[in-house]
This record gives C-alpha cells, sequence and structure tokens, in this order.
C-alpha cells in the first residue's frame, strides 16, 4: 500500500469525519503544475536526496503553488553524517541505498531567503542512528 493511501486511512481514523473529508490526497510527481495549487505542502523525506540548490529550486516551485506553508524534512550536515556520506561515496552505486544529500541548515536557510522564503519552525529528530531535521517553510 502507498504511504498517501496509509496517511488518508490515519486521517480517517483519527480526525473528525468533516476535517477529513476536506483533505485532498494526491500521488504524483510534487512538482508537477498539474498537480495544482495547496493550502499546505507536506514532503516529508522527499526532498532529502536534492542537492542543496536543487532543494531550494524544489520549495520554491512548491511554494509557488502552496498558499501558506510546506513542511519538509532534510538531513542536517553532522559531523558524523558527513563521514558516513564520505565513506559511503567509495562504494558502486549499485551497491548502496539511495543517496541522501547532508545539509547544513544554515546555508538551506540562506538558499530558501535568496528566493524570498524563511523558515519558520525547526526541529532536529534523533533516535539511534537516524537524524532528521523537519522545517515549516514560509513566503517572508
Amino acid at each position: 500500500r502507498s504511504l498517501v493511501e496509509l496517511a488518508e486511512q490515519r486521517a480517517g481514523e483519527q480526525l473528525p469525519a468533516e476535517a477529513a473529508a476536506r483533505i485532498g490526497w494526491l500521488s504524483g510527481d510534487m512538482l508537477d503544475p498539474k498537480l495544482g495549487r495547496f493550502d499546505h505542502v507536506i514532503a516529508m523525506d522527499s526532498l532529502i536526496h536534492y542537492r542543496q540548490h536543487d532543494m531550494a529550486d524544489a520549495v520554491e516551485t512548491l511554494m509557488r503553488r502552496t498558499e501558506h506553508s510546506l513542511i519538509m524534512t532534510f538531513a542536517p550536515r553532522t559531523k558524523m553524517l558527513a563521514l558516513m556520506h564520505a565513506a559511503g561515496s567509495v562504494f558502486p552505486a549499485s551497491d548502496r541505498s539511495p543517496r541522501i544529500e547532508p545539509i547544513p541548515a544554515r546555508r538551506l536557510e540562506t538558499r530558501l531567503a535568496e528566493r524570498g522564503l524563511r523558515i519558520a519552525r525547526r526541529q532536529r529528530i534523533k533516535r539511534g542512528f537516524y537524524i532528521s531535521e523537519a522545517a515549516e517553510v514560509v513566503s517572508k
């Protein structure tokens, strides 16, 4: 089952019926303008494979079609993650999981600011080896 189907099911179970009915669930290329406009966008672990300038471009593209905010995750650049990323780059691409791009949070904020966007709030999530940063992006 797709993550979108799972989210829709859980929303139906956990939200009042009238609230769940107001949510439009879509699958597809999030950058495709054919998907239309959004009130909010949630991009959990879907931008982590972009290089930082490409991520900022993708966020800008999405925000042009988003009324309020975009909540996203990215892999924050830490010493340990940078070391693991460097070590992983010596293996052939076919022998490893999809590559993530660790990004310094301040640099991402700067790239977004250049596009008229800002991070309204941010929180680091760390569970064992898993480290991610959640951010809410809004227009300035």
